[in-house]
């Protein structure tokens, strides 16, 4: 009986339940890649993404947490995503990428079946997946839990900072989550981001009140600001950039042994056990730069 009482204790404990622990984030490239090299290119690069009329002309990712028992699925999308308007007839070159549309988080469903069928083809989506500890993944839902009640995921942007509550591009609320959870490094962050300065004088609203013409930024655009211009810094999240790090991280599987290779259908990415590292104990939040006052405050 003793025996009896001692295998199901085992049998039901953490340990032998092996409940996964996770986040896993999922990429998807750009039809055509965005070339970020010059404001002239990244204008063009993004029309012909955007005239292939394939979904998520710009790339996209998704976020999943399980935490045990608990699986949630979503990712940050544009209500009206009207960024042809918003050049050609807004006029606000540049400061398009500066510009929040009407935003909200994807449902689960829908999702799920999206990694689906990007999953039966090969080199259309991959994934990096995070072994968690309890800490860890608890505070991934309670940071995804307090965007919903908060109405975060109501402004879309790819300059929007998810944990200022100022809202967030598809990119920058996946690495958000990897922010929160403790497993993003300097590397990771590099490797992800890229930062460049925009020249105001390519730059329309909300930058600057006059507008830009399209073609003016097309033909001129040649280069991003020095730093002795007159510019404006952005540092933003690429989903261009994720999927390649993943894609280089598969193909160098046999040199780098601190990841394992997984696959999901036809489509390949990586693990990376996290769950050593303590959760992080400071706030969710973070403090944002309120325009108006230029002073420091809390949202």
């Amino acid at each position: 009986m003793k025996k009896l009482l001692l295998l199901l204790t085992l049998v039901s404990s953490p340990l032998m339940a092996n409940t996964p622990q996770n986040l896993t984030l999922y990429f998807i490239p750009s039809p055509l890649g965005m070339d970020w090299s010059s404001p002239a290119n990244i204008a063009i690069s993004a029309l012909k993404n955007k005239l292939t009329f394939k979904p998520h002309f710009m790339g996209h990712v998704f976020v999943e947490l399980r935490c045990g028992d608990k699986k949630v699925v979503t990712g940050m999308v544009g209500k009206n995503f009207d960024y042809l308007n918003q050049l050609l007839v807004e006029n606000r070159g540049l400061g398009v990428l500066y510009h929040s549309f009407d935003g909200h988080l994807e449902n689960r469903s829908d999702v799920e079946l999206e990694i689906e069928e990007l999953s039966k083809e090969s080199g259309r989506m991959n994934f990096v997946r995070f072994g968690l500890n309890e800490g860890q993944c608890e505070r991934g839902l309670t940071y995804l839990k307090e965007y919903r009640d908060k109405k975060v995921g109501r402004y879309y942007g790819l300059a929007n900072r998810p944990r200022h509550g100022e809202g967030a591009g598809c990119s920058a609320f996946g690495a958000s989550f990897a922010e929160v959870t403790g497993v993003m490094d300097i590397d990771l962050q590099e490797a992800w981001s890229q930062t460049i300065n925009i020249p105001l004088e390519f730059a329309g609203p909300p930058l600057k009140p006059e507008g830009v013409n399209l073609f003016k930024l097309m033909l001129n655009g040649g280069s991003w600001a020095t730093e002795k211009e007159p510019h404006q810094k952005l540092m933003f999240w690429s989903p261009d950039r994720m999927f390649d790090w993943v894609k280089l991280k598969v193909s160098k599987s046999q040199q780098e042994k601190h990841f394992t290779v997984t696959e999901l259908g036809k489509t390949q990415g990586i693990f990376l056990d996290k769950s050593h590292l303590p959760a992080p104990s400071g706030p969710i939040w973070l403090q944002r730069l309120d325009p108006k006052n230029n002073k420091m405050t809390k949202k």
